[in-house]
Protein backbone atom coordinates (compact mmCIF):
# COMPACT_ATOMS: atom_id res chain seq x y z
CA UNK A 1 0.00 0.00 0.00
CA UNK A 2 1.35 3.42 -0.97
CA UNK A 3 2.27 5.83 1.83
CA UNK A 4 -0.10 8.79 2.10
CA UNK A 5 2.03 11.49 3.69
CA UNK A 6 2.77 14.78 1.90
CA UNK A 7 6.18 16.46 1.59
CA UNK A 8 6.89 20.15 0.89
CA UNK A 9 10.34 21.70 0.50
CA UNK A 10 11.72 25.20 0.11
CA UNK A 11 14.68 27.53 0.39
CA UNK A 12 14.69 30.99 1.99
CA UNK A 13 17.13 33.83 1.29
CA UNK A 14 18.03 36.18 4.19
CA UNK A 15 18.51 39.67 2.71
CA UNK A 16 19.81 42.87 4.33
CA UNK A 17 18.86 45.89 2.24
CA UNK A 18 20.14 49.18 3.66
CA UNK A 19 19.52 52.05 1.23
CA UNK A 20 18.99 49.66 -1.68
CA UNK A 21 22.35 47.90 -1.36
CA UNK A 22 21.36 44.23 -1.14
CA UNK A 23 23.45 41.88 0.99
CA UNK A 24 22.58 38.20 1.42
CA UNK A 25 23.45 37.36 5.01
CA UNK A 26 21.97 33.88 5.33
CA UNK A 27 19.92 31.07 3.90
CA UNK A 28 17.59 28.35 5.11
CA UNK A 29 16.60 25.04 3.59
CA UNK A 30 13.37 23.63 5.05
CA UNK A 31 11.00 20.76 4.51
CA UNK A 32 7.67 19.79 6.04
CA UNK A 33 6.15 16.32 6.19
CA UNK A 34 2.39 16.18 6.75
CA UNK A 35 1.95 12.74 8.32
CA UNK A 36 -1.05 10.47 7.81
CA UNK A 37 -2.07 10.85 11.49
CA UNK A 38 -2.22 14.63 11.21
CA UNK A 39 1.15 15.35 12.81
CA UNK A 40 3.57 17.64 10.97
CA UNK A 41 7.38 17.57 11.08
CA UNK A 42 9.41 20.62 10.04
CA UNK A 43 13.15 20.20 9.35
CA UNK A 44 15.35 23.27 8.85
CA UNK A 45 19.03 23.90 8.16
CA UNK A 46 19.84 27.58 8.84
CA UNK A 47 23.00 29.57 8.06
CA UNK A 48 23.39 33.13 9.39
CA UNK A 49 26.53 35.09 8.57
CA UNK A 50 28.11 37.47 11.05
CA UNK A 51 27.51 41.22 10.92
CA UNK A 52 23.77 41.86 10.53
CA UNK A 53 22.02 40.27 13.53
CA UNK A 54 25.12 39.78 15.70
CA UNK A 55 28.92 39.64 15.49
CA UNK A 56 28.91 35.86 15.08
CA UNK A 57 27.88 33.30 12.53
CA UNK A 58 25.22 30.69 13.32
CA UNK A 59 24.66 27.21 11.94
CA UNK A 60 21.44 25.58 13.20
CA UNK A 61 19.76 22.22 12.65
CA UNK A 62 16.14 21.85 13.78
CA UNK A 63 13.56 19.05 13.71
CA UNK A 64 10.21 20.18 15.11
CA UNK A 65 6.95 18.18 15.24
CA UNK A 66 3.46 19.48 15.98
CA UNK A 67 0.10 17.80 16.35
CA UNK A 68 -2.88 18.16 13.98
CA UNK A 69 -3.81 21.35 15.89
CA UNK A 70 -0.26 22.76 15.34
CA UNK A 71 0.55 22.55 19.05
CA UNK A 72 4.17 21.48 19.73
CA UNK A 73 4.96 17.85 20.53
CA UNK A 74 8.76 17.66 20.44
CA UNK A 75 11.77 19.44 18.96
CA UNK A 76 15.53 18.97 18.51
CA UNK A 77 17.89 21.95 18.08
CA UNK A 78 21.66 21.84 17.43
CA UNK A 79 23.85 24.98 17.24
CA UNK A 80 27.30 25.97 16.00
CA UNK A 81 28.49 29.50 16.83
CA UNK A 82 31.24 31.00 14.62
CA UNK A 83 32.32 27.55 13.49
CA UNK A 84 32.37 25.85 16.90
CA UNK A 85 29.80 23.59 18.55
CA UNK A 86 27.68 25.55 21.05
CA UNK A 87 25.00 23.13 22.22
CA UNK A 88 22.15 20.76 21.41
CA UNK A 89 18.82 20.19 23.08
CA UNK A 90 15.71 18.02 22.92
CA UNK A 91 12.34 19.46 23.97
CA UNK A 92 9.08 17.66 24.76
CA UNK A 93 5.66 19.16 25.47
CA UNK A 94 2.47 17.91 27.14
CA UNK A 95 -0.75 19.28 28.69
CA UNK A 96 0.83 20.12 32.04
CA UNK A 97 4.53 20.60 31.41
CA UNK A 98 7.43 21.21 29.03
CA UNK A 99 10.87 19.67 29.41
CA UNK A 100 14.35 20.09 27.93
CA UNK A 101 17.43 17.87 27.99
CA UNK A 102 20.46 19.68 26.61
CA UNK A 103 24.21 20.14 26.66
CA UNK A 104 25.95 23.51 26.24
CA UNK A 105 29.66 24.35 26.04
CA UNK A 106 29.16 27.13 28.61
CA UNK A 107 26.61 25.63 31.01
CA UNK A 108 27.34 21.93 30.62
CA UNK A 109 24.55 19.39 31.03
CA UNK A 110 21.06 20.93 31.42
CA UNK A 111 17.84 19.22 32.54
CA UNK A 112 14.69 21.38 32.79
CA UNK A 113 11.02 20.72 33.49
CA UNK A 114 8.51 23.58 33.49
CA UNK A 115 4.95 23.28 34.81
CA UNK A 116 2.26 24.72 32.52
CA UNK A 117 -1.38 25.62 33.17
CA UNK A 118 -2.39 24.39 29.69
CA UNK A 119 -0.77 22.71 26.71
CA UNK A 120 1.52 25.20 24.89
CA UNK A 121 0.12 26.73 21.71
CA UNK A 122 3.48 27.22 19.96
CA UNK A 123 7.25 26.96 20.37
CA UNK A 124 9.99 29.22 19.04
CA UNK A 125 12.83 27.07 17.69
CA UNK A 126 14.19 30.02 15.62
CA UNK A 127 14.24 28.92 11.97
CA UNK A 128 12.19 31.60 10.17
CA UNK A 129 10.13 28.79 8.62
CA UNK A 130 9.21 27.88 12.21
CA UNK A 131 8.10 31.46 13.02
CA UNK A 132 5.01 30.86 10.88
CA UNK A 133 3.71 28.25 13.31
CA UNK A 134 3.16 30.93 15.97
CA UNK A 135 0.45 32.28 13.64
CA UNK A 136 -1.58 29.09 14.12
CA UNK A 137 -2.35 30.28 17.65
CA UNK A 138 -4.32 33.30 16.36
CA UNK A 139 -8.03 32.92 17.14
CA UNK A 140 -9.97 33.95 14.03
CA UNK A 141 -13.30 33.31 15.78
CA UNK A 142 -13.08 36.63 17.63
CA UNK A 143 -13.14 40.20 16.32
CA UNK A 144 -9.81 41.02 18.01
CA UNK A 145 -7.20 41.75 15.32
CA UNK A 146 -4.40 42.10 17.92
CA UNK A 147 -4.14 39.26 20.42
CA UNK A 148 -1.69 38.88 23.34
CA UNK A 149 0.68 35.90 23.41
CA UNK A 150 2.20 35.53 26.87
CA UNK A 151 4.67 33.00 28.21
CA UNK A 152 5.43 31.64 24.75
CA UNK A 153 8.04 28.88 24.99
CA UNK A 154 11.27 29.23 23.03
CA UNK A 155 14.73 27.67 22.79
CA UNK A 156 16.53 31.05 23.06
CA UNK A 157 15.73 34.70 23.73
CA UNK A 158 18.55 35.91 21.45
CA UNK A 159 17.41 37.40 18.14
CA UNK A 160 19.50 34.91 16.15
CA UNK A 161 18.57 32.03 18.48
CA UNK A 162 22.23 31.42 19.25
CA UNK A 163 22.17 30.60 22.95
CA UNK A 164 21.46 27.45 24.93
CA UNK A 165 19.48 25.80 23.58
CA UNK A 166 17.37 25.85 26.72
CA UNK A 167 13.74 26.24 27.75
CA UNK A 168 12.71 29.88 28.25
CA UNK A 169 9.71 32.13 27.58
CA UNK A 170 8.90 35.32 25.70
CA UNK A 171 5.92 37.65 25.22
CA UNK A 172 4.53 39.36 22.14
CA UNK A 173 1.28 40.51 20.53
CA UNK A 174 0.05 38.87 17.33
CA UNK A 175 -1.87 40.94 14.77
CA UNK A 176 -3.80 39.70 11.72
CA UNK A 177 -3.86 42.01 8.69
CA UNK A 178 -5.84 39.93 6.18
CA UNK A 179 -5.56 37.78 3.07
CA UNK A 180 -3.07 38.93 0.39
CA UNK A 181 -1.58 37.63 -2.85
CA UNK A 182 2.18 38.29 -2.87
CA UNK A 183 4.98 37.49 -5.30
CA UNK A 184 8.43 36.23 -4.24
CA UNK A 185 11.20 34.61 -6.33
CA UNK A 186 9.55 31.18 -5.87
CA UNK A 187 6.25 32.39 -7.35
CA UNK A 188 2.95 34.06 -6.48
CA UNK A 189 1.08 32.77 -3.43
CA UNK A 190 -2.19 33.43 -1.65
CA UNK A 191 -1.20 34.25 1.94
CA UNK A 192 -2.40 35.36 5.34
CA UNK A 193 -0.55 38.41 6.66
CA UNK A 194 0.35 38.52 10.36
CA UNK A 195 2.52 40.83 12.47
CA UNK A 196 4.57 40.20 15.62
CA UNK A 197 4.59 43.21 17.95
CA UNK A 198 7.47 42.93 20.47
CA UNK A 199 9.09 45.28 22.98
CA UNK A 200 12.58 43.79 22.63
CA UNK A 201 12.71 43.06 18.90
CA UNK A 202 11.89 45.03 15.73
CA UNK A 203 8.36 44.60 14.36
CA UNK A 204 8.11 41.48 12.19
CA UNK A 205 5.61 40.99 9.35
CA UNK A 206 4.90 37.46 8.17
CA UNK A 207 3.13 36.03 5.11
CA UNK A 208 2.24 32.33 5.15
CA UNK A 209 -0.07 30.03 3.21
CA UNK A 210 -3.57 29.68 4.69
CA UNK A 211 -3.25 25.90 4.26
CA UNK A 212 -0.44 24.64 6.48
CA UNK A 213 1.18 27.92 7.60
CA UNK A 214 4.01 27.43 5.09
CA UNK A 215 6.66 30.15 4.76
CA UNK A 216 6.37 32.72 1.95
CA UNK A 217 7.91 35.97 3.23
CA UNK A 218 9.02 37.88 6.34
CA UNK A 219 10.11 41.50 6.74
CA UNK A 220 11.81 42.86 9.88
CA UNK A 221 12.27 46.56 10.53
CA UNK A 222 14.45 48.47 12.97
CA UNK A 223 18.18 47.81 13.15
CA UNK A 224 17.84 44.61 11.07
CA UNK A 225 16.07 46.22 8.08
CA UNK A 226 15.89 42.78 6.49
CA UNK A 227 13.57 40.59 4.48
CA UNK A 228 13.39 36.84 4.09
CA UNK A 229 12.07 35.55 0.75
CA UNK A 230 11.03 32.11 -0.42
CA UNK A 231 13.29 31.50 -3.44
CA UNK A 232 12.57 27.80 -4.10
CA UNK A 233 9.44 25.72 -3.54
CA UNK A 234 8.61 22.10 -4.30
CA UNK A 235 5.61 19.99 -3.36
CA UNK A 236 5.52 16.19 -3.46
CA UNK A 237 2.56 13.85 -2.97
Amino acid sequence: MAMKHRNVRGKIAYIFDPEGERKDFGREWWSVTFHEDGQRTLRAHCEIEAGVVADRSVLRETVYTTGPDYRPLDCFVRLHESGSFLGSGWFRFSDGWAECEAVNMTSGRISQKMALETAPLSFGAHPVSCDMLHCARFNHNTEKKVQPCRGVLTSSRDHDGCSGPNLCTTDFDLEYLGRENITVPAGTFETDHYRFLLDYHPTEDLWCTPDGFLFVKITVGGYMNAHFDLVEFEEEY
